[in-house]
């Protein structure tokens, strides 16, 4: 199977194998979630050109793509970020030498960590690369049955944060990455959570209401983050939740969330429990 790395002009086709991917996926394994389809391969483009930009790609060309991976180092711990391959495609070794490549360009990082969907096979890929389970991630979705209050202490997210942001998420994630903040700021927004002048978490929202990544210093602070991004997410939130996190997904339950669909952490060494994050995603772990 040719193998090569990616550039600039194959985004638009490999954004198209990620979202036939991704269809396969919900229509299989997630049909909580059909309600998200179709899905528009241009809203894929951002997050592949960060990639491309601040790690890796690879294609799978048999005269045109086939197949993709994407991986990133930050803090020097590897993750996939990417894999997908046409699901008429699965099932002939494409996806393993797509991991391999990707897993030879981050040789030497100190672990290594995935976001499995939950394709059995991909889960058995990465076991057989030795990557564990560290804990499920639950798709938890709306509509809630009010929107909370914005809580108080809550400000705007600048890059002037940066520094207290890369602190927090060294301690509750394990691994700093303020280059995919930068990306955050660009496409979500930001909100900081203080108590008495002092911050104490984060949370990001998006145009889609998407709520997540967010980091709290304190499990008990996590419920106020929760909030703060439903309320800015309104009838459209949802969340990526480790879980771990029980303060977040208690707090979502008595909001009227339900979990519709997940996917599985999987880390190379022992991992930070993820009780006080709620996930950016696959892609970007």
């Amino acid at each position: 199977m040719p193998i090569r790395p990616a550039d600039e002009s194959d985004l638009p086709a490999l954004a198209g194998i990620a979202v036939a991917g991704m269809t396969f996926l919900i229509e299989r394994y997630e049909p909580g979630r059909a309600e998200t389809l179709p899905l528009d391969p241009d809203d894929r483009l951002p997050l592949l050109r960060h990639v491309l930009a601040t790690g890796t790609m690879f294609v799978a060309d048999e005269g045109e793509p086939v197949g993709f991976s994407g991986a990133v180092v930050r803090d020097d711990v590897w993750h996939l970020a990417q894999l997908w391959v046409f699901p008429e495609n699965h099932g002939r070794g494409i996806g393993g030498a797509l991991i391999d490549a990707a897993l030879e360009w981050g040789a030497g990082a100190r672990a290594f960590t995935v976001v499995s969907s939950p394709h059995p096979a991909a889960e058995t890929l990465y076991l057989r690369r030795s990557m564990f389970p560290v804990w499920t991630q639950l798709d938890v979705r709306g509509p809630p049955s009010e929107e909370p209050p914005m809580p108080d202490g809550v400000s705007e997210l600048s890059e002037e944060d940066q520094i207290w942001v890369d602190r927090l998420d060294r301690d509750a994630r394990g691994v700093a990455r303020p280059e995919d903040h930068a990306l955050f700021r660009t496409h979500g927004k930001g909100l900081a959570l203080r108590r008495d002048g002092e911050p104490v978490g984060y949370v990001y929202v998006w145009p889609d209401g998407r709520v997540g990544p967010s980091v709290a210093a304190d499990a008990a602070d996590v419920p106020a983050l929760v909030r703060a991004g439903c309320h800015l997410g309104g009838r459209r939130a949802w969340c990526l939740v480790p879980s771990t996190n029980w303060a977040a997904l208690k707090e979502l339950a008595s909001l009227g969330f339900r979990a519709v669909g997940s996917s599985l952490f999987m880390a190379s060494r022992p991992w930070p429990d993820g009780s006080r994050y709620l996930s950016s995603g696959g892609a970007l772990g």
